[in-house]
C-alpha cells in the first residue's frame, strides 16, 4: 500500500508465476554486449541472495556490480549510500562518454 492506504500495485497469481518462471540465465545472455549494465545489491538482501548478484554479473559482459555492505532488499538504512553509488556511476559514465567523443 502507498502512503494513503491505497494499493500501489497488485500481484496476481499469474503475474507471480510469470516472474518466478523467468529464465535469468537466458535473459542475461540476451543483453546486447554494448549495453552498459550497473547493478547495486545489498549484502544483507533477504529476498535475492547476494550470491545471485555475483552469478548474474558473470553472465553479463559489460556489467558493473556494486555491493552495499549491510543493505537489505529495500536499502532501508542505506538510501543515501544507494543514491551516492548511482550518482557516482552516472558521473563516471558521462566522463567516459565525453572522453570517447572528444567533448
Amino acid at each position: 500500500m502507498d502512503k494513503n492506504g491505497k494499493f500501489a500495485f497488485r500481484v496476481t497469481e499469474q503475474s507471480l508465476m510469470d516472474r518466478l518462471n523467468i529464465d535469468m540465465h537466458a535473459a542475461c545472455l540476451s543483453i546486447d554486449k554494448k549495453c552498459r549494465i550497473f547493478t547495486v545489491h545489498g549484502s544483507a538482501d533477504e529476498i535475492i541472495p547476494v550470491e545471485d548478484a555475483y552469478e548474474i554479473a558473470k553472465l553479463i559482459p559489460n556489467h558493473k556490480l556494486h555491493i552495499i555492505e549491510g543493505a537489505d532488499h529495500c536499502y532501508t538504512k542505506h538510501q543515501e549510500d544507494l543514491a551516492k553509488v548511482v550518482v557516482n556511476f552516472l558521473a563516471s559514465v558521462q566522463v567516459e562518454d565525453e572522453a570517447v567523443s572528444g567533448n
